[in-house]
């Protein structure tokens, strides 16, 4: 190990001999961000370089490209059509001469195909002279096959004198054939034809070796481009290749130095994180800090960094686990008491749509706003405006503070879904230095991460709690529907059964409901809804329930009863309640109805509490049956059958 040591060191000392050159000192001895824009100047320079000369060679490769798509490949398409049509040209001669009657149809269409073409050749000729477009029809189907655009051929001396010398024998072409014709249309002898026939067909051979030798050269060019293309982008690649080369080993020396002046001094750091990553560090535990340069400052602010995570994550893992929203702000201040010692902090809670605010924790009952805020909450600057607010920052912002002069404050709104669901106040005393100011503020600042990671948790734990509310009441009464019922029933029976209580079930139904909704409509139907459900809740006691069972049924509860006359004397005060009772309806008017209420006693009647809500339920349909509005009480000889 010392072995190592000394080498070690040794190697250190000649490298600091070695690096007493100017330039190289230089180099060692700037800050790690010098040393890195060093590496990316090399870099980027040598990237610029492969860039460059990859720009100019694709420059190179297009030129070429564009020559053979813009000027070869049309010019070698044009020479082929040519040579194509010429020999349909001679074909059509031949078919002419072989017709006994020069005067057919048939001689006047050939004729008019050949002079067809020789209009085509010429056409193409000047394309492919002065630049234009090119297209190949078919003869037959009369179908265009291509269309292409030719550049013009003037920059090329040689292509030009040859395209000359084919324009020039296509005019001879043009006017031996013009002369075979007149001859044929005009019955002339035999000797005119066979000498306007032999000029005729010379002319054709002569542009068909200029046409073929035009061919030949233009497929020379376009060899001789692709050959040149090729070399091309041979000689990129290989100059690329130097190029990186030359790079990658300016940067492999770079980063050798890299490794040494940098990331060894960062070894202890990465390790220390390796045992944090591995859940082997604590939270307190600190990475020791040997240098203050970038090196050391890393460090420092590591230190930090992971402080603040392992703080957060774990807050949050906690908050998580607590039952209510108050248990949140009571962990939330807690840790902000312990970590940035507040002394003096409220975290108030806006309930649902009240105006009120609830105190979820003080620290101090005696600080708390003034009374005309909590009891507004539209009063409070961070509810309305749902920004922080700093006394600090500026002074006298909040007219409402109490404690103006005594104590300055900074309120921190929770804001979830757009609106805010609490304030946290920081308050301190007022007469603390500047620094002891800035230094409160600083620490608002850093409690305001933990704000912001408790307010979802806030949210999420007041968003169930309302839902689990709405599952199981009826949003229209405000009554508990028949799902609360179905959840609370076990505990009900398991009461009653401990304490050997009796509950009165008793089943209420409106009489003709269904006229309410075809007459008045159903904002009226849900009006008398709303009104039954109100006389039931008057009527009962505080211990009792009512329930909305469904529709127009409503089920009521009376728990510990002494005797079912309790129960009729209570269906019977229902009954007559709903009878006088008159109900205004959305439309201005009135309407009186009446109920028909059956009851019976658990577990007197039966020892099913399901069952005994059935039997009630039979004697509801028992008193509609003998004329409704009335109260019945359930009898055995209500239900005969063995289940229910």
């Amino acid at each position: 190990m010392s072995d190592a040591n000394s080498s070690e060191e040794n190697f250190s000392q000649k490298l600091y001999k070695f690096v007493e050159c100017p330039l190289l000192g230089l180099c060692f001895k700037t800050s790690i961000t010098g040393k890195l824009i060093g590496m990316l100047v090399i870099s980027l320079l040598g990237f610029s370089l492969v860039s460059i000369q990859h720009t100019l060679a694709l420059q190179k490769v297009d030129k070429h490209l564009h020559e053979l798509q813009a000027v070869s490949m049309p010019q070698y398409k044009v020479s082929q059509y040519i040579l194509r049509q010429l020999n349909g040209f001679k074909i059509s001669l031949m078919h002419i001469l072989e017709q006994p009657d020069h005067q057919s149809p048939a001689v006047n269409q050939d004729i008019l195909l050949n002079r067809q073409r020789l209009d085509d050749f010429k056409r193409m000729i000047t394309a492919l002279r002065s630049g234009g477009k090119v297209h190949d029809v078919a003869r037959i189907s009369n179908e265009t096959l291509d269309v292409f655009t030719v550049e013009p051929a003037a920059r090329d001396t040689e292509v030009s004198e040859s395209l000359a010398e084919i324009s020039q024998e296509l005019d001879t072409v043009d006017a031996d054939f013009a002369r075979f014709s007149e001859i044929i249309f005009n019955n002339g002898g035999k000797d005119d034809e066979a000498e306007a026939l032999e000029d005729l067909l010379g002319s054709l051979d002569d542009l068909y070796d200029l046409v073929t030798r035009f061919t030949v050269l233009v497929n020379t060019r376009h060899n001789t481009m692709v050959s040149e293309s090729g070399g091309i982008i041979h000689d990129s690649r290989r100059d690329s290749i130097l190029i990186s080369l030359v790079a990658a080993i300016i940067l492999t020396l770079g980063t050798m130095l890299y490794i040494l002046l940098i990331v060894r001094p960062l070894k202890d750091i990465l390790e220390n994180i390796k045992g944090i990553a591995k859940g082997k560090g604590r939270l307190t535990h600190q990475i020791s800090v040997k240098t203050n340069d970038e090196v050391g400052q890393l460090a420092i602010q590591l230190n930090k960094l992971v402080d603040n995570i392992f703080s957060l994550n774990s807050f949050k893992a906690i908050i998580e686990e607590e039952e209510t929203t108050t248990d949140v702000h009571r962990r939330l201040a807690q840790l902000l008491h312990e970590r940035y010692h507040f002394d003096k902090l409220i975290i108030y809670e806006l309930q649902g749509n009240s105006k009120k605010m609830a105190v979820a924790y003080a620290t101090d009952h005696e600080l708390l706003c003034a009374d005309e805020v909590v009891a507004d909450v539209n009063l409070c600057r961070a509810k309305r405006t749902g920004h922080p607010i700093s006394f600090t920052q500026h002074p006298e912002i909040c007219k409402h503070f109490p404690f103006g002069g005594k104590y300055v404050h900074h309120c921190v709104p929770m804001i979830a879904g757009g609106r805010v669901i609490a304030i946290v106040q920081f308050l301190r005393d007022a007469s603390g230095t500047p620094s002891e100011l800035e230094r409160f503020e600083d620490s608002v600042k850093w409690a305001m991460r933990y704000i912001k990671e408790a307010t979802p948790v806030v949210e999420a734990k007041r968003f169930a709690m309302v839902l689990k509310e709405t599952t199981l009441k009826d949003p229209m009464t405000d009554l508990y529907n028949r799902r609360f019922l179905e959840s609370y029933v076990d505990t009900l029976i398991a009461n009653c059964k401990r304490r050997h209580a009796k509950v009165g079930v008793m089943m209420c139904d409106m009489d003709f409901f269904k006229e309410v909704n075809d007459t008045h409509g159903h904002e009226a139907g849900d009006a008398v809804i709303i009104k039954i459900a109100e006389i039931l809740k008057s009527c009962v006691r505080a211990s009792d329930m009512v329930i909305r069972f469904g529709g127009e049924e409503f089920l009521v509860l009376l728990i510990d009863i002494k005797s079912r006359e309790e129960v009729c004397e209570l269906a019977e005060r229902v009954r007559q309640t709903m009878e006088i009772t008159s109900i205004k309806l959305p439309d201005g008017g009135t309407l009186k109805k009446t109920v028909s209420i059956g009851y019976c006693e658990y577990p007197t009647d039966t020892e099913g509490f399901w069952e005994a809500i059935k039997f009630a339920d039979v004697a509801l349909y028992r008193a509609k049956d003998e004329g409704r509005n009335r109260a019945l009480c359930f009898r055995p000889d209500m239900w005969t059958k063995e289940t229910y």
